[in-house]
């Protein structure tokens, strides 16, 4: 990741927009694998201030996946604290960001769909966003989290 990946210029204004990233050269500073209970490198760990993590991804992330992977912990910090409208943008960016990730981008519209029925309170918002869901990703790991909503009864 140190010779595509990070040199990458969209990675490196990600990272200095939203992040404090943190590097240990664990040959160097073996106890950091047991610090992070990591077991492999490289291991991209996304934690807030309080050490709350967001988002964890073991092994090697080009630069689009790198992207996508950083875009959801974002829009899982605004998740976790329920903060809904900020969500809702976080959402729509890490579709974008994802998009045509097969892996990320579902879990995006999983939770957009979270954040538009939080703010609105209409049930139907978040129908509508599973089924869109459902229909674009239905082999994903967030559409089979989703397919409830239409097995019949």
């Amino acid at each position: 990741m140190g010779t595509v990946t990070y040199p990458n210029a969209d990675v490196q204004r990600d990272l200095a927009e939203h992040f404090v990233p943190v590097q240990f050269n664990v040959v160097d500073q073996p106890e950091a694998m047991e610090r992070f209970n990591s077991a492999w490198t490289p291991s991209i760990i996304v934690q807030d201030a309080d050490g709350r993590e967001y988002r964890r991804c073991l092994g090697y992330l080009d630069p689009k996946r790198f992207l996508g992977e950083m875009a959801l912990a974002r829009l899982l910090w605004a998740v976790h604290r329920q903060r809904w409208p900020d969500a809702a943008n976080r959402a729509a960016e890490a579709a974008r960001i994802a998009g045509g990730d097969a892996y990320r981008e579902p879990e995006a519209l999983y939770f957009a769909a979270v954040a538009d029925y939080k703010i609105s309170k209409d049930a139907g918002k978040l129908l509508a966003g599973w089924n869109r869901l459902l229909d674009r990703f239905p082999d994903s790991e967030w559409a089979k989290r989703v397919e409830f909503i239409r097995q019949s009864k």
